[in-house]
């Protein structure tokens, strides 16, 4: 009997060993190619790279690493299933779970958008992220919460070395520092109270931080036309509070 069973198990093993050679070998093979595609700025190869990895090995570094590429091609869904799977699976990941906050916003659903980023702040007190769940709480019209998010991202020394990319009403994008950018969202909550000479400082204060800041001079003029006049504004402010 033994000797029916020993050549079974010789070629099992065989197989076995012939099969990890071949997963070894793909995964070597598409590793390359990502690499080879990150080389020459090949967002889309990589993709596929990293595609034909996962294929092989189902491995979380890479769904994340995957997620930050679709992020990047702005393939927001994409990189929101990816983003979710890994902070689900990685509680740590809190990274993960931000790039999900962000994905929700530019998908359009700053609810849960801001839903994360409570759970993101406290763990990260990244600037950056602050300023992106007072965003979401401008659109959701928490004034107060709004206000209370972009002063703590102004009380962190941080903020002026961080970025955010601002949209400005014509479609433009311009990289902002977090300390210009949440002046300019306190100046535009005082807009839609009426408080023009109150946003009108706090827009020359985003202004004095960020003296390039396209979106800021476009709301102070905002505010200089309505407080020579004394009317209420006949135009939305030029840049919208989003980036």
């Amino acid at each position: 009997m033994m000797k029916k069973i020993l050549p079974f198990i010789i070629v099992a093993f065989s197989a076995f060993s012939t099969k990890a050679q071949d997963s070894a070998a793909f995964r070597n093979h598409y590793m390359k190619m990502y690499n080879q595609a990150l080389m020459y700025n090949d967002a889309n190869t990589a993709i596929g790279a990293l595609h034909g990895y996962l294929a092989v090995e189902n491995n979380m570094k890479y769904k994340d690493t995957l997620s930050m590429l679709y992020f990047n091609v702005k393939s927001y869904y994409s990189a929101l299933m990816l983003a979710e799977e890994v902070y689900k699976s990685v509680p740590e990941n809190v990274e993960a779970m931000a790039r999900a906050a962000e994905c929700y916003d530019e998908l359009g659903d700053p609810k849960t958008s801001v839903s994360l980023y409570e759970q993101v702040v406290p763990k990260t007190k990244n600037p950056y992220h602050i300023y992106k769940m007072a965003v979401g709480q401008y659109q959701l019209k928490r004034t107060l919460e709004c206000e209370a998010s972009a002063r703590m991202a102004l009380a962190d020394t941080n903020s002026k070395k961080v970025g955010v990319t601002f949209n400005s009403i014509d479609g433009s994008q311009q990289l902002v520092p977090v300390n210009a950018a949440s002046y300019n969202l306190l100046g535009v909550l005082k807009m839609d109270a009426k408080n023009f000479a109150g946003a009108k400082t706090d827009f020359q204060q985003a202004l004095k931080l960020f003296p390039d800041f396209v979106g800021a001079k476009g709301n102070l003029d905002v505010c200089d036309r309505n407080l020579k006049t004394g009317k209420t504004p006949t135009k939305q402010p030029a840049t919208k509070p989003k980036g």
